[in-house]
């Protein structure tokens, strides 16, 4: 029985180039390709191709991962003006012999043309030239080898949102624990291996707020720290105008899909918010993130590409005042206290916090009283000890008074007082029977 028979003269080659947009859509690609001329084919005929490699070995410097042979399937679109789709088969390239046409009625010698289907789905296509050498049989002058090209690409596909927005409405996180934090995403298609670096375009953040502020803060933009999440995470920085990568040193490699989707950690410690950002109102600095293909890969040159953010720290308003301690006692039992006079320190310093200028206050709910007997609040001093600095002295009395006004925003500020009955006040104790008087001290934190 009669077959088609293999030409001795291969020297034609095929080259199929994938576009761009079938690998960012992962969508196959065909592309219909002449390919010599068929045989006359009689009864029982077929038209087989096969490699006679393993796989695509790349042919192009920097690339190194070959290509699978499976992805490449042929099938025979047309002999002469006879089209064979409807009765073609369809193969995946391998190293065995398949028959692309097969017939039982015979067929005439004709121009051959393959439709070659490049399998986009499940492959990560790494930019370069892949080439086989093929063997057909049943056709003149054939294609002696088959190249696939994947083309060079580096495009973002979702841009990072803007701004990364953290917030900071509790005393707590200046205190302890992580400090603040959010989280850009974004992603890009790639079939070059890429490093990803990221920089701030201002030294400092920016400040605004509609809070009233002694001074505007300077926050070097190093006090954002920043930690790429992931297999491909490199160390964390502090981020400046330099731009520093974020990405491991063995690069992001090309994956299936060819799409990226990197996640990315901007933090604040408590200990940076608490030296940095106690002023209430909005922070914000802008940042760039930059992909780039790794040097050694191929090809030689590509543009890098690059996404755009920012972080917007906000620090809401708030103030706090704690007293530790419920009770002071001052007594007047012997002749040295009315000659000298008492103070009393309290135990326990009153602390303090305030995200805006504040200050203190403090007054009494009236006299000293003791059942029906009283002594005048205005014998009482409430001021700093002799470390304390920055604190007014104080009588007592039922007006709020300040201790001090105006001052920074602080965290934990501890003010060390003592309740002092100077001897120029004793004679307002003389004559009054024994007991306790007990008045009620108020402290106020101002902070407008």
């Amino acid at each position: 029985m009669l077959c088609g028979f293999t030409s001795a003269s291969t020297y034609a080659q095929i080259t199929v180039t994938i576009p761009a947009a079938n690998i960012t859509g992962q969508s196959d690609y065909t592309t219909t390709v002449s390919n010599g001329t068929a045989n006359a084919i009689v009864l029982l005929g077929s038209i087989t191709v096969k490699a006679n490699t393993a796989n695509f070995p790349a042919t192009t410097t920097g690339t190194s991962a070959p290509l699978a042979l499976g992805v490449v399937h042929p099938k025979v679109n047309s002999v002469g003006a006879v089209n064979l789709l409807g009765s073609a088969t369809e193969v995946q390239l391998s190293q065995t012999a398949q028959a692309i046409y097969s017939t039982v009625l015979g067929l005439g010698a004709g121009a051959l043309t393959v439709d070659y289907r490049i399998a986009i789905a499940g492959t990560a296509w790494l930019a370069g030239t892949y080439t086989t050498s093929l063997t057909f049989t049943g056709v003149t002058s054939p294609p002696s080898t088959l190249s696939v090209v994947v083309p060079a690409l580096l495009t973002l596909n979702t841009p990072v949102a803007t701004p990364a927005a953290m917030t900071v409405n509790t005393l707590s996180a200046f205190r302890t624990g992580g400090g603040v934090s959010a989280t850009n995403t974004f992603d890009y298609f790639s079939t070059v291996p890429t490093d990803v670096s990221l920089n701030s375009t201002g030294s400092n953040f920016s400040f605004s707020t509609t809070q009233l502020f002694n001074s505007t803060p300077v926050v070097p933009a190093g006090k954002l720290t920043s930690l790429l999440s992931g297999a491909y995470a490199g160390p964390a920085i502090n981020v400046s105008t330099t731009a520093q990568a974020i990405s491991a040193s063995s690069s992001v490699p090309v994956v299936v899909t060819n799409k990226n989707s990197l996640s990315n950690t901007l933090s604040v410690s408590a200990t940076d918010l608490k030296a940095n950002f106690m002023q209430a109102g909005t922070y914000t600095l802008p940042i760039v993130y930059t992909v780039a293909k790794n040097v050694s890969a191929y090809p030689p040159t590509l543009a890098s590409i690059t996404t755009n953010s920012s972080v917007q720290l906000t620090v809401a308003k708030m103030s706090e005042l704690t007293i530790p301690v419920s009770t002071v006692n001052l007594s007047f039992t012997t002749a040295a206290a009315y000659n000298q006079g008492v103070t009393t320190a309290m135990p326990n310093p009153v602390t303090v916090s305030s995200t805006v200028p504040y200050g203190v206050t403090v007054k009494t709910s009236g006299n000293f009283i003791s059942g029906a007997n009283s002594i005048p609040a205005s014998v009482m001093i409430v001021e700093g000890t002799a470390t304390q600095t920055g604190i007014t002295p104080i009588v007592l009395s039922t007006t709020a008074q300040s201790l001090f006004s105006s001052a920074d925003p602080v965290i934990d500020r501890t003010i060390n007082l003592q309740f002092r009955v100077p001897n120029t006040q004793t004679p307002n104790l003389l004559n009054k029977p024994a007991g306790t008087y007990n008045a009620t001290v108020t402290f106020t934190i101002v902070a407008p």
